[in-house]
């Protein structure tokens, strides 16, 4: 249900915006920049819920792909920047002795946020193109990848290590 709440204030946001300042702005790209990045908290925690254990046993992410598509690499950027010891201890206060029950559901629901967010930027660089904003579609893809694609692929990294 959060999920689609905060999927429809999105879109009417988007639509204000849109219309306001144009889907081809800088003022658009932010917006979505800023919707991708918030709102994949709250919704990734609600639709993992929704989602059967069985989906996420199909996703793997072997070390030697993961250091073949630079997914090491954006971890190791995490690290230096001190986003993952953040992420860690959070993960470690929540989890109260039971390693893997809580760790692997905030894994799950932060790879479901960040798909929700590549959808968000696609469809938003599909709006752009539409309003002859090329720059703003590939800045928008651009963020999608690199802010959410790599996040995805990094928490099915962690899920394939703990099954392992």
């Amino acid at each position: 249900m959060v999920a689609l709440l905060f999927t429809a204030a999105g879109i009417y946001g988007l639509v204000v915006v849109a219309g306001a300042v144009g889907a081809d702005s800088v003022g658009f790209v932010v917006t979505v920049t800023l919707m991708g990045f918030g709102f994949a908290l709250f919704v990734g925690g609600s639709l993992e819920r929704y989602l059967p254990a069985s989906l996420w046993r199909r996703f793997s992410l072997s070390r030697a792909a993961s250091r073949r598509w630079g997914v090491d690499c954006f971890n190791a950027f995490l690290w230096r920047i001190g986003w993952n010891r953040h992420i860690v201890a959070m993960r470690k206060r929540e989890s109260d002795g039971n390693e893997k029950g809580p760790i692997l559901r905030h894994v799950r629901a932060s790879a479901v946020g960040h798909s929700w967010s590549v959808l968000l930027h696609v469809a938003s660089a599909i709006w752009a193109v539409t309003a002859d904003g090329w720059l703003a579609a590939v800045v928008l893809l651009m963020i999608g990848i690199i802010g959410h694609v790599y996040p995805v692929l990094l928490q099915i990294r962690v899920m394939t290590r703990l099954r392992d």
